[in-house]
């Protein structure tokens, strides 16, 4: 089932924002300098981006290639409950958010923001995230898709380096969409 449109829109990091790179290889991850701290990598991946698209729109459908995400739980066409698997001795982190899906300048964007939703409480098992939203967004790059994930998120729970969280995250869910589409990761 498709992700569809919902009323809500994240407040991305404005064009002229400066970005500071945390790290290169084997994903480009950077974060702003200023205003609300929103972090961005991009990476290229082996498949067309109709294929990465359709596989973000389902998934809930490819959980079982994924490394970092142990549970995603569709509760609306929209709205996706996302459990992350975090190193121990951490405890796992989860979100609630609504999806929306649009075309801009020639990628497939998938923005989202966070809801709260009856049919997944705080069940006090994960750390659930106070506010995270951002966008993925797919682009053809010469047959192969160039994406690129921007987000915003307090990780919450005493994490001590949250520079250190900021580059797996951003690694980690390039890599998983990489394999979700059953592909690596190209380049940066």
């Amino acid at each position: 089932m498709y992700l569809l449109l919902s009323l809500s829109a994240a407040a991305l990091p404005a064009a002229g924002v400066t970005w500071a790179p945390l790290q290169q290889k084997p994903v480009a991850i950077e974060c702003t300098t200023s205003g609300s701290p929103y972090c961005r990598s991009t990476g290229v991946i082996g498949v067309a981006v109709s294929v990465a698209a359709e596989t973000f729109a389902k998934l809930d459908k490819y959980i079982d290639r994924m490394d970092s995400i142990t549970l995603i739980q569709r509760l609306e066409p929209d709205v996706l409950r996302v459990v992350m698997d975090y190193p121990f001795p951490l405890t796992d982190r989860d979100y609630v958010a609504r999806f929306r899906r649009t075309a801009e300048d020639g990628a497939d964007v998938f923005t989202w923001t966070p809801v709260t939703h009856a049919a997944a409480p705080d069940d006090g098992q994960t750390v659930r995230l106070s506010w995270m939203d951002g966008q993925w967004r797919f682009k053809d790059e010469g047959g192969d898709t160039r994406v690129t994930y921007v987000w915003q998120a307090d990780p919450g729970g005493g994490i001590p380096d949250v520079g250190a969280v900021r580059k797996q995250a951003g690694y980690l869910a390039i890599l998983d969409m990489a394999n979700a589409c059953n592909t690596k990761i190209l380049r940066e």
